[in-house]
């Protein structure tokens, strides 16, 4: 009997019985190898996409989660080289899923996903007998599901996070004295590090804290966002911290992404007659759940804002209400609409309290803008 779970119809059979035997044999070994105990079942994508996932929800006696392998991603793998060694590299992936859940590590979603890959490959190294081709093929599959997408809660990591998570929990294997014990907390220790490949130094000073070193054009680049930074600071007459609270979209459109949250807003202005420039940084935590976690996501945007003053007869003369657009840049481009209004406080403060709303945004914002300078510096003395 067929149910529906994780966007896919599950069953119990792939419908090729000779292909059921080779995938529950397989699932045996890695049941052993992970000291666990997996219902398999098996999947149509309702997305013709590949697709596989644990949950750690199932109707068996001592069981500790199910692993759902989708017949859409067997078909997409079985036509590439090495294609059942892929198979199993999904299998493992999974696999090791069910043993976060089972010693309950809740770290963020991405680290969870890069550990994963990391236990994967020590699978398959510690299987000894995978060839280098199939190396390479499993390790260009993981570099090749991986995306840019940082401020999707649902990202898993970049291609080189994940090809090289991939690549050293197969070199672990090869390290002698482990096990898939001192695999797990080595993998957690990999992926927390962010250090992909372990591409960048260590500082001998400090054990376990890694820093690239700048050479060529990374360092004219440091030059260069230094010199926008002091140009920025120097031309600029206000500084701005606002709190952030965002809301779920409250329009029927797929296309936009509203979701609940909470943050900061932090930039710099340009003050004109009656209008201002703003340019500012924003870092949203949304609250993101799958199907045995919580946790939260922070998104970081970069924001364009203008605005204008207003002059209404019947609002008192300390509140200045205004109304403006901006452009929010953070997994995609957006445009917003604002409207607020700011009360002065002291002499150089003013209490700002905003709306804005567009195909990136639905949000509260309200703090305070601080005037650090009054006019510049090189007309102090004239």
């Amino acid at each position: 009997m067929s149910r529906i779970s994780g966007n896919m119809i599950i069953e119990s059979s792939t419908g090729n019985n000779e292909l059921d035997n080779i995938l529950f044999a397989q699932k045996n070994d890695l049941e052993s190898f992970f000291d666990l105990n997996i219902n398999l079942s098996f999947g149509t994508e309702l997305s013709q996409q590949g697709n596989a996932f644990f949950t750690p929800y199932c109707n068996s006696f001592n069981c500790n989660g199910e692993i759902v392998l989708g017949k859409y991603l067997m078909v997409d793998q079985s036509m590439k080289s090495d294609s059942y060694t892929r198979i199993v590299a999904v299998f493992a992936h999974e696999f090791a899923h069910g043993m976060q859940h089972k010693y309950g590590w809740s770290g963020n979603s991405k680290w969870r996903e890069l550990h994963a890959d990391y236990l994967a490959g020590y699978y398959l190294g510690m299987i000894k007998s995978v060839t280098e081709s199939e190396v390479i093929s499993i390790f260009n599959e993981f570099y090749s599901i991986g995306d840019y997408n940082f401020n999707d809660p649902g990202h898993h990591g970049t291609p080189e996070e994940r090809s090289c998570a991939f690549l050293q929990g197969f070199k672990y294997a090869y390290s002698g004295n482990t096990n898939v014990y001192t695999a797990y907390n080595a993998g957690k220790n990999y992926v927390i590090a962010n250090n992909p490949c372990y591409k960048y130094q260590q500082n001998n000073n400090r054990p376990g804290y890694y820093f690239p070193t700048l050479t060529g054009s990374q360092y004219d680049g440091a030059v260069i966002i230094v010199a926008v930074v002091a140009a920025t600071v120097l031309l600029s007459n206000d500084i701005y911290y606002r709190r952030v609270y965002s809301f779920r979209n409250p329009l029927p459109d797929d296309t936009l992404d509203f979701r609940n949250g909470n943050g900061w807003h932090f930039g710099f202005r340009r003050q004109f007659n009656r209008s201002a420039l703003e340019y500012g940084v924003s870092s949203i935590g949304f609250k993101s759940k799958d199907e045995f976690n919580t946790s939260i996501e922070r998104n970081t945007f970069f924001n364009v804002n203008y605005v204008h003053d207003l002059n209404f007869a019947r609002v008192p003369k300390r509140i200045v209400p205004y109304i403006g657009a901006g452009i929010n840049l953070g997994n995609g481009a957006g445009v917003c609409g604002i409207t607020g209004f700011y009360v002065p406080v002291f002499d150089r403060f003013k209490f700002d309290f905003r709306y804005e709303i567009g195909n990136k945004v639905n949000q509260l914002q309200f703090g305070l803008i601080f005037k650090y300078q009054k006019e510049y510096l090189w007309n102090k003395n004239k």
